[in-house]
């Protein structure tokens, strides 16, 4: 019989060695051309503590396709478990399209260097050499400490190419707004080590798609270890101060929808995501078809509908029991009424 010490292993004659590396495989190999987040949610469900084995690990997409929904989450988790010294290999089919896409929207300039890529890791950016090029598709933009205003000068080009005329008056300002107060929310409360993430896509059927990710604490950590102790003469906040997920739900709701409540108790230093709320209100007053906020930390994801009203706690549709992913992840997704592509 052989005992194990942490990456030792003993025989009976009490010799020790080194434990052979265990690989873990997590191969997407599913009928759909395209892995939506649902899609990879499910697989990556079956590792739940993935993040703490110490073990090679290897992500196979074969020749799939990975939709915005998800491409960010992937990404931070991937540095996640890089950071963690864990070796990990990204692999793809010799001509996937898949592959190439990544490629194009710049998924692979920011993988940690320490990741296997392949079949090749590429030595050019696609998305530096064609950045701007795309009538549909926002590169990947890493979100650091140092504010850089061309993040949104080139989101404003590229809703601005892609909407009719009325629709850039309806929306591009408040767009704007929306991800600008999100990635400084990200900027100010949710970096590590690992950079944050945000890209965005937009779809010929008239769907608006908004990702973001960081690999900080998280924002109900934040909330519930840091914020909270400064609002406890706050009956209303108080209710949430136990985690469940009801109560998660409860919190994000009262801090969209009231806001005003910040991680070191001072005034006028909130969390800007009741800033994002009330332009999200605004949008909803533009006779958009649908707009849905998912929010991903740690094992679970909640994805509000919103209306003018702001934040609908009583739709919130919860995921429960998710492979741990640190940080919060941000997909929005807004349904435009129609669309003219100019």
């Amino acid at each position: 019989a052989l005992r194990k010490l942490d990456g030792l292993m003993k025989s009976d004659k009490d010799v020790w060695s080194y434990e052979e590396h265990q690989l873990v495989n997590i191969s997407f190999d599913c009928s759909a051309s395209w892995l939506s987040a649902d899609i990879v949610e499910q697989k990556l469900r079956q590792y739940p503590d993935l993040i703490n084995q110490k073990c090679k690990i290897e992500f196979d997409f074969s020749d799939k396709f990975l939709l915005l929904d998800c491409i960010l989450k992937i990404l931070s988790l991937v540095n996640q478990l890089a950071n963690t010294g864990a070796k990990v290999v990204i692999k793809f089919a010799p001509k996937s399209k898949g592959f190439s896409y990544l490629q194009r929207c710049g998924f692979f300039d920011n993988v940690d260097e320490t990741v296997t890529i392949l079949p090749y890791r590429p030595k050019e950016s696609l998305a530096k050499k064609y950045n701007s090029n795309s009538d549909n598709l926002f590169e990947i933009f890493k979100i650091t400490h140092e504010y850089d205003d061309s993040l949104l000068d080139r989101i404003a080009e590229l809703v601005g190419a892609k909407l009719s005329e009325e629709d850039v008056q309806k929306l591009l300002n408040k767009l704007l707004t929306l991800i600008g107060e999100l990635v400084d929310n990200i900027r100010e409360h949710g970096l590590s080590a690992i950079s944050g993430y945000i890209a965005l896509q937009i779809y010929n059927s008239g769907k608006i798609m908004i990702a973001i990710s960081d690999s900080g604490s998280g924002l109900i950590h934040t909330l519930r270890t840091e914020a909270l102790n400064h609002y406890q003469d706050n009956d209303a906040l108080n209710v949430f101060v136990v985690q469940s997920m009801e109560n998660d739900i409860g919190l994000l709701g009262y801090i969209f929808n009231h806001g005003n409540i910040s991680r070191t108790g001072e005034t006028g230093r909130g969390l800007g995501l009741s800033k994002s709320n009330n332009t999200l209100k605004k949008l909803s007053h533009d006779q958009v078809a649908g707009i849905v906020l998912t929010i991903r930390q740690q094992d679970n994801e909640l994805s509000f509908p919103f209306n003018t009203n702001g934040i609908e706690i009583e739709g919130c549709r919860p995921q429960t029991d998710l492979m741990y992913i640190a940080g919060t992840h941000y997909v929005l997704t807004i349904l435009l009424d129609k669309m003219v592509v100019n």
